[in-house]
């Protein structure tokens, strides 16, 4: 997969955020590219804007917590295309509430979307891939999914599930020897509109955030701050398609973040608790 042009990526999430900045990236490769996204006004908005600027792309409304919407995306991208060699599960939300206490929706919410939707994304794209014997799957978990934050179960273990579905994935096809491969993306704070996507939930129902588990309150005004002073979506497009072309599987977006799940593993392996430092 070291050259690009003329291939054909598939994206999730591809209206927006990180997943519009990948789209655009692999239009400036030389790539066509099919645009899946839940949201069709905003879908078709870019797809306007791509081609305007004579990019190659098919709008597709996908909801990838549906295996069937998942395996149309597919069967509409082979009958435009005739092939699928990146493919991108990139959609994903965040849940924020009573996560122990309060409705089981968050949780259901967070991972029919951020898990299901990889699981379903790679059902659908990697028989194309091994049939053409060439492809390459990036799936977008988090920093989330390799450290732990407070307030946030259904998101840290939603990641923390991307991460190793990669992971096991990545060795699967080295095992084979095939020529499709598999990277992980676990970016830190990247300013898109992921806080936009959050469910708040408690016990009784939809309340106002003022009542909301007060951990929770706490880390989603941290995740605010974070995510509006956090990196362009333009550069995390970059190193993935860095990743792609070098055949690397980590994708992690920040250096200065990179020692926390080293520091994760030598307290476990030392026995040490968990640290908030």
């Amino acid at each position: 997969m070291r050259d690009l042009e003329g291939k054909v990526a598939v994206v999730t999430g591809a209206a927006s955020g990180i997943g519009r900045a990948l789209t655009d990236r692999f239009v400036s490769a030389g790539m066509k590219v099919v645009l899946g996204d839940v949201d069709e006004v905003r879908l078709r908005a870019t797809e306007a804007e791509l081609r305007e600027g004579g990019a190659d792309v098919l709008p597709v409304v996908v909801d990838v917590s549906l295996p069937e919407s998942m395996e149309e995306l597919a069967r509409k991208t082979l009958e435009k295309y005739g092939a699928a060699h990146v493919m991108c599960n990139n959609a994903g939300v965040a849940g924020v509430g009573d996560q122990w206490t309060g409705p089981m929706s968050v949780w259901e919410w967070v991972f029919n979307i951020n898990v299901y939707g990889v699981v379903n994304g790679i059902r659908a794209f990697l028989p194309i891939m091994l049939d053409q014997n060439e492809g390459h799957i990036v799936n977008t978990a988090s920093m989330a999914g390799l450290v732990a934050m407070p307030g946030f179960g259904p998101y840290n273990a939603s990641k923390h599930a991307v991460v190793a579905i990669s992971e096991g994935l990545f060795l699967e096809l080295k095992a084979k020897g095939v020529d499709v491969s598999c990277s992980c993306l676990c970016p830190g704070f990247v300013k898109t509109n992921l806080m936009t996507n959050i469910q708040w939930t408690d016990r009784l129902g939809d309340k106002p955030k003022d009542i909301v588990d007060p951990i929770s309150a706490m880390m989603n005004e941290a995740l605010h701050v974070g995510v509006e002073t956090g990196i362009p979506a333009t550069d995390v497009a970059e190193q993935v398609h860095d990743a792609i072309v070098n055949d690397r599987f980590w994708i992690l977006t920040h250096p200065d973040f990179r020692s926390a799940p080293v520091e994760r593993m030598q307290r476990a392996a030392a026995q040490e608790n968990p640290s908030l430092g």
